[in-house]
């Protein structure tokens, strides 16, 4: 059941008044409610990726579907790097379609404040919330996640949402801010290699999705030490990723790039330049100039 016009055009209002004070999150926020308009349109071709399993990251080589990849491998790893059971009190910065904290709260007591500039994603995830019954240990709020509420959580996650900060340093320290002592801050991420920068790869993607600063591994690393945490735990995922050969993406774009020389809206091109850094960063894959990992730094203070 989609939500109703007037409903979306309101939480819609409401994201951009939240994010009127930073016009990057704003511009987010618009990207992502293309993405969600049309992946949900073309979910029956078989775009949408992880959609289904209420899910917008990566699919990683699951040893639980015979080493299928699956949008819901990650949870399984992130679950293994926090406490268990999971309880307190767990800030998901980016929280998409709610699908992260869906699963996270099957696996233990906690409550979850999920936070995303985008009243399309928004709207799925609180549908979705709503129907498995855990609407009163799940919230999901249009905010920024520079902002975030003030906790203090004992775990914060940002699967591939740290990726949009213009600057990560001070989204970091915002996040920080607001665990609490001895609580865990979770983040994967696409990083590149410091071979990768000034690519032509590097620039597609990160342009397609709007990524204005991508951490190295090093560099996030630095980041978090910096703001007072020290790293706990770390695993290099990119074994688990699954890019299509040299070929097959070369073919795909050639076919994105003919489809946008007639594409009609600015949303159906958004979502072409979308997948046409997708295709550009399973090609740094291929390359080994870019590393899925997570990161779990714990705060000190």
């Amino acid at each position: 059941m989609e939500i109703p016009l007037d409903d979306a055009s309101a939480k819609t209002g409401a994201a951009r008044d939240a994010a009127a004070a930073d016009p990057r999150d704003a511009a987010t926020g618009v990207y992502y409610d293309r993405l969600s308009r049309w992946t949900a349109l073309l979910a029956s071709v078989g775009y949408g990726g992880g959609r289904g399993t209420l899910t917008a990251h990566r699919a990683l080589a699951d040893p639980r579907a015979g080493g299928r990849p699956t949008f819901t491998r990650l949870h399984d790893v992130v679950a293994s790097l926090l406490p268990s059971p999971l309880q307190g009190n767990v800030l998901d910065a980016g929280c998409g379609l709610g699908g992260t904290m869906l699963d996270l709260a099957t696996r233990g007591t906690a409550t979850f404040t999920g936070l995303t500039v985008s009243a399309q994603q928004a709207a799925v995830a609180e549908r979705a919330i709503e129907k498995a019954g855990l609407s009163h240990r799940i919230a999901v709020r249009i905010e920024s996640y520079d902002a975030p509420p003030e906790g203090p959580f004992d775990a914060a996650i940002a699967i591939e949402s740290l990726a949009h900060s213009a600057q990560p340093a001070a989204t970091l320290a915002a996040l920080t801010a607001r665990l609490a002592p001895g609580g865990l801050l979770a983040i994967a991420d696409d990083m590149p290699e410091p071979t990768a920068r000034g690519s032509r790869d590097l620039a597609l993607f990160q342009a397609g999705w709007r990524l204005p600063a991508l951490l190295s591994a090093a560099e996030l690393t630095a980041a978090l030490e910096r703001c007072g945490l020290a790293v706990a735990d770390q695993r290099d995922l990119t074994a688990e990723l699954r890019p299509r050969t040299l070929a097959r993406i070369a073919q795909l774009e050639r076919l994105n790039r003919a489809l946008r020389r007639v594409a009609p809206s600015a949303g159906l091109r958004a979502m072409l330049d979308s997948y046409h850094g997708g295709l550009a960063l399973e090609r740094l894959y291929r390359r080994n100039l870019m590393s899925y990992r997570i990161i779990v730094a714990r705060n000190a203070g």
